[in-house]
């Protein structure tokens, strides 16, 4: 007692004790309660009324006149008013003892509110109590701690004139005395409690109808208990933040501590947080059985799916109960409010849609099978984590249906899920990802389109940081649509365990994957991953062409870059070395540069034969490796590695074949022609050392630099010319150098052809 009175309470918040949440409002439901303990008797009935604020002075009067003994009595303290203090945690126990007993938790959230409304000359309901004895009246009826709650509670909201709160008043009230009138026995007839029940409903001039609907709860409809569910829910946040607003304005200090928040808090949020995909509750506690034996789902069209309860209407009279693009959203939320039986009968509508009678049955089958172990309150203490994934793959989608509905089926050797057949068909269109997580929520996120699969596994990764604490919460990957269902579930299955294989392993390598006709590339940065998309070739040598901090390799899907030049360099790739490789087609040569770091460049050009391509490649490159050993004080030359490659006509893949270097001397130009760039980008040229600047020249630097070149050349027809060198203000590497040079070299060749007669390409060693 001793302890209560000085606030020290040492438990706390779980589902029967609401630690520091509330202590004089605790104490005012204590005395106004009228409970009998074994032993002594609470010392508060001798205070009178009028000496409530002066309890202490008023008992120790007593003590010293000898008039009242301790080992009679037990003080717990008095009830002087209540402090603004303690609302917000008042408020944020009713609400979660809301969860499972609305009706009862309704009632004493809007004393609590009546309370605030109050202040400052708050009247605590114990006082009515003992005003009552005190005056000699000993009615149980008069002195029922409920029905005084009742009775204060309802003279507020009158005087509100809000008839939908006050009628919501009235069930709570009537559904928490658990004595339905309608079906009351003969021997509860004769008790009090149903005399008095029988009194209030005549006052609140209910009907017979009324009444006999209450009493059966059982029987009400998914729909009816979820419009009870969203006014009482309603109702409570609405009372939760008058309570808040309220302390925010008159308490300096909330009564509650921050553990004892954060706890109440997070419960709150996972129950009541509305946020798209999320399964919200529709029964806490409102209705005993929710289960049905008949329930239609409606394709209303194409992109939404809706639930009904009971038969379906054909002159169109259905209210739907949800309604939702996935349709995994909806069985899942059967399952989540206990909707659901093992004898459920589902009925589709229309008849000919993607959705079967089988696939149907094996994805009710999984979702029965999902239960999620009750949330610790320890859990609440820190943030949610995802406990489970279900990835339910083409729920109700077909990905082959424009075949299938005509009895064709694609035949190919190409079998993979992402990429079927010669025209490389991905065939996941959708993906319902069904997350359970600590706090006990349940949420489906819908993926749709040629990247449902790619944005799935993306939003997975996003995890990746919690898997290295405590590993991956387990994936559950889940597909029975009508068209090589087993085929995509475990390409996905083998998808992810690729993935998250390698970036637990490999946080420095990136993961190429080929969607379709797309391409994806998953890599790391500050322990996030991070997606690129390419939508074509083109797009996805861009991609490789961006410059890198640190060599990274590029880790292949099984399937990517089947028959493309790029999958023998990536699979051969070295760090610190730079290797070329090129493959020719009719007259145009293709060539891909791999730098030290991992970065690709590509491009392709018209030539006789390979020495025209690589020879000013190779030479350029030595020169630019010689300025950066200087400036990186390297002591040997960085190696430069050639490869040709060709393409086998028995797999179909590009094959590499080491090839030698040109020797050096053919590598030496007898025309040195090298350039410089300032911090502007501003070009300088220069032609065997003599200077061309666009300070000098402005815009004819190209053309008197051509100039200059053909008085040098014993040739006058035209072939082209390559820088022989490059230097850049920036920190740059090989990469952009090369970019740079094709920049300049264009523009020199244009001015070179504006001044000769173009005869075809003539091979020159010394060009």
């Amino acid at each position: 007692a001793a302890e209560f009175r000085e606030g020290k309470q040492q438990a706390n918040v779980d589902e029967e004790h609401s630690g520091s949440t509330q202590h004089l409002l605790l104490l005012d439901e204590f005395y106004r309660g009228s409970l009998w303990l074994a032993g002594r008797q609470p010392i508060w009935w001798l205070i009178p009324l009028s000496m409530e604020k002066n309890s202490r002075s008023y008992l120790r009067q007593l003590k010293d006149r000898q008039l009242i003994h301790d080992h009679h009595w037990i003080d717990f303290g008095a009830v002087a008013t209540i402090p603004p203090a303690e609302f917000v945690g008042a408020g944020l126990w009713q609400l979660n003892k809301g969860l499972k007993n609305p009706y009862k938790s309704l009632i004493k959230l809007q004393l609590t509110r009546h309370y605030a409304s109050q202040y400052p000359n708050t009247r605590p309901l114990c006082w009515d109590l003992k005003e009552k004895v005190h005056a000699g009246n000993t009615d149980p009826l008069a002195c029922d701690g409920y029905l005084l709650m009742l009775r204060r509670v309802s003279e507020q909201i009158s005087s509100e004139n809000d008839k939908k709160r006050l009628e919501l008043l009235r069930r709570a009230f009537y559904f928490k005395a658990k004595l339905p009138l309608s079906k009351a026995s003969q021997g509860q007839r004769k008790q009090w409690r149903y005399q008095e029940l029988l009194t209030l409903i005549d006052e609140w001039d209910w009907s017979d109808y009324l009444l006999h609907q209450l009493d059966h709860r059982e029987a009400w409809s998914p729909l009816e208990v979820q419009k009870e569910r969203n006014a009482l829910v309603h109702e409570m946040l609405s009372s939760y933040r008058y309570l808040a607003a309220f302390s925010n304005k008159y308490a300096r200090k909330v009564r509650i501590n921050r553990q004892d928040l954060t706890l109440l808090g997070n419960q709150l949020y996972a129950v009541y947080d509305a946020k798209p995909g999320k399964l919200l509750n529709i029964n806490p506690g409102i209705s005993p059985d929710m289960r049905q034996e008949k329930m239609v789902l409606l394709q209303s069209d194409k992109k939404r799916w809706q639930l009904i309860t009971g038969t379906y209407d054909k002159e169109g009279n259905n209210k739907p109960l949800k309604q939702s693009p996935s349709l995994m959203e909806l069985l899942s939320y059967c399952h989540f409010n206990g909707l659901l039986t093992q004898h459920t009968n589902f009925a589709i509508y229309p008849e000919h849609n993607t959705l079967t009678k089988y696939e149907l049955k094996e994805l009710l089958q999984v979702v029965r099978t999902i239960q999620p172990a009750k949330p610790a309150s320890k859990n609440f203490l820190k943030p949610s984590s995802p406990l489970q994934w279900h990835l339910f793959i083409n729920a109700g989608v077909d990905p082959m249906h424009h075949f299938s509905r005509r009895g064709m089926q694609k035949l190919s050797n190409r079998d993979d899920a992402l990429g079927y057949s010669a025209l490389k068909e991905n065939l996941i269109h959708a993906i319902d990802l069904l997350t359970i997580n600590s706090w006990g929520e349940w949420r489906i996120q819908r993926f749709e389109g040629n990247t449902a699969l790619v944005d799935a596994m993306h939003h997975l990764l996003q995890h990746l940081p919690l898997a290295r604490k405590i590993g991956w919460p387990p994936v559950n990957c889940h597909c029975f649509c009508a068209s090589r269902a087993n085929a995509i579930r475990q390409r996905v299955e083998d998808l992810w365990q690729d993935l998250n294989n390698h970036h637990l392993q490999n946080p420095r390598a990136d993961y190429l994957l080929e969607v379709g006709k797309e391409y994806f590339i998953f890599s790391q940065e500050r322990g996030s991953v991070r997606l690129a998309h390419g939508t074509s070739p083109a797009k996805l040598l861009q991609l490789l062409a961006k410059e890198k901090n640190h060599y990274s390799q590029y880790i292949l899907d099984k399937s990517a870059l089947s028959g493309s030049p790029l999958k023998p360099i990536f699979e051969h790739a070295k760090a610190g070395i730079w290797q070329l490789f090129y493959w020719q087609k009719d007259d145009i040569w293709y060539w891909y540069l791999l730098d030290e770091k991992g970065c690709l460049l590509h491009q392709q050009q018209a030539a006789d034969n390979s020495s025209e391509v690589l020879i000013p490649l190779i030479r350029f490159m030595r020169q630019v490796d010689q300025r950066f050993q200087l400036q990186s004080r390297r002591h040997k030359a960085r190696s430069i590695l050639l490869f040709e490659l060709k393409l086998s006509p028995e797999s179909g893949e590009f094959q590499r074949h080491a090839r030698r270097l040109p020797p050096l001397n053919v590598q030496t130009s007898q025309i040195q022609l090298n350039a410089v760039l300032d911090d502007q980008d501003q070009v300088t040229l220069y032609c065997n050392g003599q200077e061309f600047s666009v300070w000098e020249w402005g815009d004819e630097i190209y053309v008197r630099a051509a100039e200059a070149l053909l008085d040098i050349r014993q040739n006058p027809a035209y072939y082209p010319a390559y820088l022989t060198d490059l230097a850049i203000q920036s920190d740059s590497g090989l990469i952009q150098q090369l970019r740079f040079k094709h920049r300049i070299e264009r523009s020199l060749n244009q001015a070179l052809k504006s001044l000769c007669q173009p005869v075809g390409i003539t091979q020159a060693q010394g060009r």
